[in-house]
């Protein structure tokens, strides 16, 4: 596989010493997830001097590591003839394959006549441009700089023979507009990288371009974007084709592209790695933040029917699900009959948990009814689809209910990235547009929610890069001041693993020392996530198969003996 889009995001490259501490991290990260190479991607500078450095040190990687690196050039495009003429020097001199462009740091449109003459240079020298592209909500931030798919194609159709990659089809906003959008343009290349893993996008793309118009790319989210291209609903070898289009791209002149019988070689062994992957996972898998019912806002296969078929196919042995439907129903508890209903004949592999509103009226009853008559095992908030702050006193109240219930509670904002919302679709907390995470408020509320019930077991998701400031405030005894700060929980806290920030193995060993095995869980969110994207994260995780097990399905399924 070669991934076209890798941010080097070292912050000292002067030697060739520190060069090596970052190349051979990601030579590790690479043998793990069967990736060959990497197009890098460095800084950009504001004078000519700037850029030069800038593009010799991307060079230097290439050049000492030609088994491992392609290189990306970048220019400030407001540098004139300046700009163009660095970029034929690093493309012809040092060797990289193409010019990257991004609004950050050099606000140009790829659509204004400012960038025309580097578009007209990499015709000229027959290399890509790889540009950043959005298509945010009308109701969102936009930066006139910043590239949609309509900049895409006026740059395209103004440079036919222009190969033009689109990045990060999934990064956000909306991806099936951005795939029609450019359809009928025969130069745009899409880069499938970016942080959302949902499923069809990709798929839908393949159908309406080919994928001889698709490029494996990663944008440095690199377990969930390797894990992304394995778990894609296309054949082995429709996949293997995304993962090596990059190399057709190449001018003949790049010093290190492989030969026709390397590239077959690669191609041949990717191709028996995908097949081998198509076999169902044989450890045992819970995903503990599945749902079913109806998603209103894309089509979505979520019945249970088709959620055992997905789970089977990957492997996955038991789920625990709530109703979609419950975060849209004025009253969720009626969502909460229809699941229990929905889900007879699945009951061996479908664990249903309970959505319960608390600032709703008569939860308690509710809450009751759901645990005591309908015999769910557990208890789902959202708290921000259903318009409430976790510091109200209803919610402590529920939590403490259902520590008398011996039932756990698992706390969820978001099922989207909310750049992919409905634009009418405004979630509590996402105002300044938030995308997937627990706001740093949300974090506060929810750090004293635990503290204040104690002996509730709590599962949460959507952490991102809080999970360690939760486990320290709410799990361990630590010394304040002359005070020994000693009011842990007793109930259980974890984490879904799969929300938190978490995309190189070295993560993962930073994630195992500070918060343990015995806090984290498997949660690929099924079936609104591609599998393999999110289980790249149990998978990879830096410890022996025991503890692994632990987060696969051991410590969710202690919650409910």
């Amino acid at each position: 596989m070669i991934d076209c889009h890798l941010h080097v995001w070292t912050e000292d490259e002067s030697t060739p010493e520190k060069r090596a501490e970052r190349a051979e991290q990601l030579r590790g990260e690479m043998d793990r997830q069967g990736v060959d190479r990497i197009a890098l991607i460095g800084e950009v500078g504001n004078t000519i001097e700037e850029c030069r450095r800038y593009n010799e040190i991307v060079a230097k990687y290439v050049e000492e590591y030609p088994d491992l690196f392609y290189g990306w050039a970048r220019v400030d495009p407001r540098l004139g003839d300046a700009a163009v003429e660095e970029f034929r020097r690093a493309v012809e001199e040092d060797g990289l394959v193409g010019l990257k462009h991004h609004f950050h740091g050099t606000p140009v449109n790829i659509s204004d006549e400012e960038f025309f003459p580097l578009a007209e240079a990499a015709v000229d020298m027959d290399v890509p441009i790889i540009s950043h592209v959005m298509q945010r909500l009308p109701a969102d931030y936009r930066d006139p700089s910043e590239a949609f798919t309509e900049d895409v194609v006026e740059l395209a159709e103004r440079y036919p023979d222009l190969k033009l990659i689109s990045a990060h089809i999934v990064a956000g906003g909306d991806p099936e507009y951005r795939i029609k959008n450019v359809e009928d343009v025969d130069n745009v290349i899409l880069d499938i990288s970016g942080s959302n893993c949902e499923t069809g996008n990709v798929e839908m793309a393949a159908e309406r371009l080919g994928t001889d118009r698709l490029v494996f790319g990663t944008d440095t989210w690199f377990q969930p974007g390797v894990g992304k291209l394995e778990g894609l609903d296309l054949s082995p070898a429709e996949k293997t084709d995304i993962a090596y289009n990059f190399e057709n791209l190449l001018s003949d002149d790049v010093p290190n592209r492989y030969s026709a019988d390397e590239l077959a070689e690669r191609k041949a062994e990717t191709r028996a790695r995908f097949e081998a992957l198509e076999r169902p996972r044989e450890e045992t898998i819970v995903d503990a933040n599945a749902y079913v019912g109806n998603w209103p806002f894309r089509s979505l296969d979520a019945s249970p029917e088709a959620l055992v078929d997905r789970m089977d196919e990957k492997g996955v042995d038991e789920a625990i699900v709530s109703a979609i439907d419950a975060l849209f129903y004025r009253n969720c508890h009626r969502a909460n009959r229809e699941l229990v209903a929905d889900l007879e004949g699945y009951e061996d592999r479908l664990i249903p948990f309970a959505t319960i509103d608390p600032t709703y009226a008569a939860w308690r009853k509710d809450l009751h009814e759901a645990v005591e008559e309908l015999g769910m095992r557990g208890v789902r908030l959202f708290p921000c689809y259903h318009d409430y702050d976790l510091d109200q006193s209803a919610v402590a109240e529920l939590l403490r209910e259902c520590a008398d219930l011996d039932v756990p509670v698992m706390i969820v904002a978001v099922l989207q990235d909310q750049r992919q919302r409905h634009p009418r679709m405004q979630l509590r907390g996402f105002e300044d547009g938030g995308t997937r995470s627990f706001t740093e408020e949300h974090v506060d509320q929810l750090v004293e929610l635990l503290e204040e019930c104690p002996d509730t077991d709590v599962i949460v998701g959507n952490l991102w890069n809080n999970a360690e400031r939760v486990y320290e405030e709410t799990c361990v005894s630590k010394p304040s001041g002359v005070r020994l700060d000693n009011q842990v929980r007793s109930g259980r806290t974890l984490f879904v693993l799969d929300d938190l920030f978490y995309y190189f193995g070295y993560q993962g060993e930073e994630l195992v020392e500070t918060i343990g095995t015995e806090h984290l869980v498997t949660g690929p969110r099924l079936p609104f996530h591609i599998f393999e994207a999110y289980y790249n994260y149990t998978d990879n995780l830096p410890v022996d198969e025991a503890e692994k097990d632990r987060v696969r399905s051991e410590n969710v399924l202690s919650l409910l003996e």
